[in-house]
């Protein structure tokens, strides 16, 4: 009988294990904490700024560079023209005719202006001439501008510090300053002429009749 006690036994302990599983089974789980929600996700990071220095640089030194390149190319358009204005205006003007060849050409000087000798007086006329050394010199010069053709009314009209005036009338149309030298033995040279006036400086003594311009 000992066999089926064994068995027994064995079956018994079984049955009390299962009832404990059972029993283990119908006990409810117990309920775990629940979890935290998640966080809510980080927002995005701003979109990286790139380096400012370098790249500011670098664009400062494009526009720097072109606004020289724009002053260059005004400055290049404004030579253009200036060139252009000149090349044509050299182009408007007739050219130098050359000499032959084995002809020599001499600058013509400027024509030289007409000689006192002949310019002419008429009417009335006032003779300003001095230094006179006494008042015979003065007497002598009054005398040789009677002798002038065709003088009349001559008169002194002034005489200071040797300086004389001396008015007349010219009856015709003459060369004054050539015939006052064929009638006076005093020499003199024309400081000035104009119309009804004449400037003269008297030499002192006797000088030779060479007329002087």
């Amino acid at each position: 009988m000992s066999g089926e006690d064994d068995v027994q036994s064995t079956l018994d302990e079984l049955e009390r294990r299962l009832r404990e599983l059972q029993a283990e089974l119908a006990v409810p789980a117990r309920e775990e904490p629940a979890a935290p929600p998640p966080p809510p996700p980080a927002p995005p990071p701003p979109p990286a700024t790139p380096a400012a220095g370098p790249v500011e640089a670098q664009l400062e030194e494009l526009l720097r560079f072109r606004d020289q390149l724009a002053a260059a190319a005004t400055k290049l358009v404004e030579d253009y023209s200036r060139l252009l204005e000149q090349i044509s205006r050299i182009a408007d003007v007739p050219p130098t005719p050359t000499p032959a060849a084995g002809h020599v050409t001499f600058p013509v000087p400027p024509p030289a202006a007409p000689s006192s000798e002949s310019t002419l007086f008429a009417g009335e006329v006032t003779i300003e001439a001095g230094p006179f050394g006494d008042i015979a010199e003065l007497a002598a010069f009054e005398d040789a501008a009677r002798r002038v053709p065709n003088a009349a009314d001559v008169v002194v009209r002034s005489f200071d510090e040797g300086r004389a005036v001396v008015g007349l009338r010219l009856e015709a149309e003459m060369p004054l300053v050539f015939e006052l030298r064929r009638a006076s033995d005093q020499g003199f040279d024309v400081e000035h002429t104009e119309p009804g006036r004449l400037v003269l400086a008297m030499h002192p003594g006797d000088l030779p009749f060479p007329m002087r311009p």
